[in-house]
C-alpha cells in the first residue's frame, strides 16, 4: 500500500523538484545578468565552477566516490565544448534579454536531434526533422526579426546552445565510462583552469555584494542541477523533460521585474515556437542525455 503511495504521489514530487531546479537555474541566471556589470564573464565562470568543484568533491569524499577519468579524450572534448558553450551564455546574458538568452540556449535539446544522425550515427526521423525546422523558424524570429540584420549577441546565446549540444552528446558517451560524479567535477576543474589566467588578477579587487552573487551563481547551478536530478528519479523522463522549459518562464519573470526588460512580438513568437518544438520533440525521441547542470 505504502509503495503505491509512493508511486501516485512520485509525479507530483518531480515537479516540484522541477520547480526547484528551474528556480535555481532562472536565479543563477539574473545573478549572472547583475554581476556582468562588476565582473567579467572570466571570473563569473572561474568562482562558479570553483564552487560547484569543492561541493562535488566533499560530495564524492563524503560517498567514497571516485572521481577518476577513464575515457580522458572525451573528457576533454566535453570539457572542452562546454566550456566555450559556458562563455558564450555568460557573454550573452550580459548584453540582451534574460528571457531571449534562455530561450536560444534551450536550442541545445534541437541541436541534438539534428546533430545524432552525424555525431551518433543515429537515424533522425522526418518527425523531429519538422521540429528542428519549425524551432529553426522561431530562431530566426528572435535573431532577426526583421529578416534583415541579425543580433551579434543573440547569435552568442544561439551558439552556446549549439556547443552545449555537442557537450550533451560526449556527455551521453562518458556514461558507459565515467560517472556523473566524475563528469561534474572535472569539468567544473577545466572550467577554473580555463578562466583562472584571466580572472586572477582582479579577485581581490572583487566588493563583498559581488563576490556574494558570484558565490550564489555556483549555488544556484548546483541547486537546479539537484533539482532535475531528484525530478528525474521521480517519473518519465520525456515527461520531466517538458517541465526543464519552465526555466525560460522564470528567466522572463526575472528580466521582467528586476531588470524591467520587455520582449518583442517577434521574439514571443518564436520563443513559443522553440519552446513548443522542444517540449513535444521531449515525447518524440528517447532522452540522450543527462543534465549535468547548464552547459
Amino acid at each position: 500500500m505504502q509503495k503505491l503511495l509512493d508511486s501516485s504521489d512520485a509525479p507530483r514530487a518531480a515537479v516540484l523538484w522541477m520547480i526547484f531546479g528551474s528556480f535555481c537555474f532562472g536565479s543563477m541566471n539574473a545573478l549572472v545578468k547583475w554581476t556582468s556589470v562588476h565582473a567579467d564573464v572570466w571570473m563569473i565562470i572561474m568562482v562558479r565552477s570553483a564552487v560547484i568543484a569543492f561541493a562535488v568533491a566533499a560530495f564524492a569524499a563524503s560517498r567514497g566516490i571516485s572521481l577518476r577519468v577513464n575515457n580522458r579524450k572525451t573528457m576533454f572534448l566535453r570539457c572542452a565544448v562546454g566550456l566555450t558553450a559556458m562563455i558564450f551564455y555568460f557573454t550573452a546574458l550580459g548584453r540582451i534579454p534574460i528571457g531571449q538568452a534562455v530561450t536560444l540556449q534551450y536550442t541545445a535539446p534541437l541541436f541534438v536531434a539534428l546533430l545524432s544522425g552525424r555525431v551518433l550515427a543515429e537515424k533522425v526521423s522526418a518527425g523531429v526533422a519538422l521540429l528542428v525546422l519549425t524551432a529553426f523558424a522561431g530562431i530566426v524570429l528572435i535573431v532577426s526579426p526583421e529578416l534583415g540584420t541579425v543580433d551579434p549577441d543573440a547569435l552568442l546565446a544561439l551558439g552556446s546552445g549549439f556547443f552545449a549540444a555537442f557537450a550533451y552528446m560526449y556527455v551521453r558517451e562518458l556514461r558507459t565510462t565515467d560517472s556523473p560524479t566524475s563528469v561534474v567535477f572535472w569539468f567544473a576543474i577545466a572550467s577554473v583552469a580555463g578562466s583562472i589566467v584571466q580572472a586572477a588578477p582582479d579577485l581581490f579587487s572583487l566588493d563583498t555584494k559581488t563576490l556574494a552573487a558570484l558565490v550564489g551563481i555556483g549555488i544556484g547551478a548546483g541547486g537546479g542541477q539537484v533539482g532535475i536530478t531528484m525530478a528525474y528519479q521521480k517519473a518519465n523522463a520525456a515527461w520531466v523533460s517538458a517541465f526543464s522549459y519552465l526555466t525560460v518562464i522564470v528567466a522572463v519573470f526575472y528580466g521582467f521585474v528586476i531588470f524591467g526588460e520587455t520582449l518583442s512580438m517577434a521574439d514571443w513568437i518564436g520563443g513559443l515556437l522553440v519552446v513548443g518544438s522542444g517540449v513535444v520533440l521531449v515525447f518524440m525521441v528517447p532522452p540522450v542525455v543527462e543534465k549535468t547542470s547548464q552547459h
